[in-house]
C-alpha cells in the first residue's frame, strides 16, 4: 500500500525551492509601512512673561526645518500647530518688545505641549523709569486707565513720529515757536522722580504683555485741564478711560 500523504509536504518544498511561493512577512517587520502615511503630530504651546509671569496676549510662532514650514500666532498666552510631520524643527517665537525665542524642537509619534518665558527687551532701570511715569500720570486713574496710559506710551515706541527707544520716548522734548515742551508733564516737574507704586508696576507689565485699552493711541490729556485752543483736541480720539481722553 502506498503512502500518499507525504505528497503535499513535498510539493510545497519544490515550490519554495523553484521560487513560486514567497513567505508573507510579518506585520513587525521593518519597512512595511507605506511611505506617506507616517502620523501626523501637534504641538502646543504657553508662553509667559519671564519677569511677571503674565501670558503673553499675541506673538508670531513658527516651525521649521529644511523641508517642511508652519507658523501660527500666540491668542491669549497660547498656541498651536496641528498635523505637524515628524521631525526636528527649530521653534521661534516673537513678540513686540520681547527677545526672539528660538529652540530645537522633536516632533515624534505623539501631541507634545510645552510652556516657555520671554524676556523682555528693556532693562530693569527702563522698566522702573516707565512705572514711575505711570505712577506720577495715572495714580489717581483706575486700573484700566493706569494701564492704557502704559500702552500708549508702547505705542509711541513703535510710531514713527517718536523716538525709537522708551527712555527716548519718555524723556523726549520738542521745540516748537522757540520754546521747549516736555512730552511727559512729570519729567517737567520732576513728579516721575518719586518711587512707582506696585499698581503702576503691574500696569506696565500688563501693557508689555500686550493688553492695550488704549486702542492703540499715541497720546493722552485731561479734558478738564486743558483749553479749547490746545492742538491736542484736533487729534483723532480713541477712547476715554477716567480722567483722560486718548488720541492718536
Amino acid at each position: 500500500m502506498r503512502n500518499y500523504s507525504l505528497l503535499p509536504s513535498i510539493l510545497i518544498l519544490v515550490l519554495l525551492l523553484s521560487g513560486c511561493l514567497n513567505t508573507i512577512p510579518s506585520s513587525s517587520s521593518p519597512g512595511t509601512t507605506p511611505p506617506g502615511n507616517q502620523q501626523k503630530n501637534s504641538l502646543t504651546g504657553l508662553v509667559q512673561d519671564g519677569n511677571s509671569g503674565l501670558a503673553l496676549w499675541n506673538g508670531q510662532v513658527t516651525l521649521t526645518n529644511a523641508q517642511k514650514g508652519y507658523n501660527t500666532s500666540i491668542r491669549n498666552g497660547t498656541f498651536e500647530f496641528v498635523n505637524v510631520d515628524p521631525g526636528t524643527y527649530t521653534l521661534t517665537i516673537e513678540k513686540v518688545f520681547y527677545r526672539p525665542l528660538k529652540k530645537q524642537v522633536a516632533i515624534t509619534g505623539s501631541n507634545m505641549s510645552i510652556a516657555e518665558k520671554m524676556t523682555p527687551i528693556f532693562t530693569a532701570g527702563e522698566l522702573d523709569l516707565f512705572a514711575r511715569l505711570i505712577h506720577a500720570e495715572a495714580k489717581g486713574e483706575t486700573y484700566q486707565g493706569q494701564v492704557a496710559v502704559a500702552a500708549s506710551v508702547l505705542n509711541r515706541v513703535l510710531h514713527p513720529d517718536y523716538p525709537s527707544t522708551l527712555s527716548g520716548v519718555i524723556n523726549q522734548v520738542v521745540t516748537t515757536g522757540g520754546r521747549r515742551y516736555y512730552q511727559y508733564e512729570p519729567v517737567l516737574n520732576g513728579a516721575i522722580k518719586a518711587p512707582a507704586s506696585q499698581t503702576a508696576k503691574d500696569a506696565v507689565n500688563d501693557a508689555l504683555v500686550g493688553w492695550d485699552p488704549s486702542l492703540k493711541a499715541t497720546g493722552f490729556f485731561a479734558p478738564a485741564k486743558v483749553g479749547s485752543s490746545s492742538w491736542v483736541w484736533n487729534r483723532t480720539p480713541t477712547v476715554t478711560i477716567g480722567n483722560h481722553r486718548f488720541f492718536r
